[in-house]
């Protein structure tokens, strides 16, 4: 066979070719409409595997419907086959370096270790009236444990926080 008879064969069995385009469908479908369960192949359509019966198409609407899923798969096969480190770094999430503050962390700690000092140089009866008002307990719960009226708890309370207040001033 010469060339020109080569050709002009490819071409008569393009000419006779059968096209076929998948219906997917399920036990429903095959019930329903009384297709022969023999006719039901698994074929892939997309990237899945799924029951069809392959129905008579032309050649145009054959390509009119395998073109989005030709696409589909060149897209796929395009992607790069490995994430790359900065594409993991990206989509993994870290607390941010740049949302703590070095700088307000230490005075934070400096204002702290004061406050102790501060709380340490009290008197014991203002310590105590601290520590039970930092638990939530009320002025006149205070005053029965101290042995002093609810008014008078108030007083040291607020004459002990303007203390610590006026010595921590230079931490705010």
């Amino acid at each position: 066979m010469d060339k020109f008879e080569n050709t002009q064969a490819n071409n008569e069995k393009d000419e006779n070719k059968q096209y076929y385009i998948p219906m997917e469908v399920t036990a429903e479908t095959i019930k329903d409409f009384g297709i022969d369960p023999a006719d039901v192949v698994w074929t892939k359509i997309g990237n899945r595997k799924k029951r069809v019966v392959m129905i008579a198409a032309t050649e145009e609407q054959y390509k009119a419907y395998m073109r989005p899923l030709w696409r589909e798969d060149k897209r796929q096969q395009r992607q790069e086959p490995m994430a790359s480190l900065d594409k993991m770094y990206e989509e993994t999430e870290y607390e941010a370096a740049d949302t703590s503050d070095l700088e307000a962390d230490i005075m934070k700690a400096i204002m702290i270790d004061e406050l102790r000092k501060a709380l340490d140089e009290l008197e014991e009866i203002d310590r105590t009236i601290m520590d039970m008002y930092s638990r939530g307990q009320s002025e006149a719960e205070i005053g029965q444990a101290v042995g002093m009226s609810q008014r008078g708890v108030n007083k040291r309370k607020h004459k002990v926080l303007l203390k610590l207040k006026s010595r921590l001033k230079d931490y705010e």
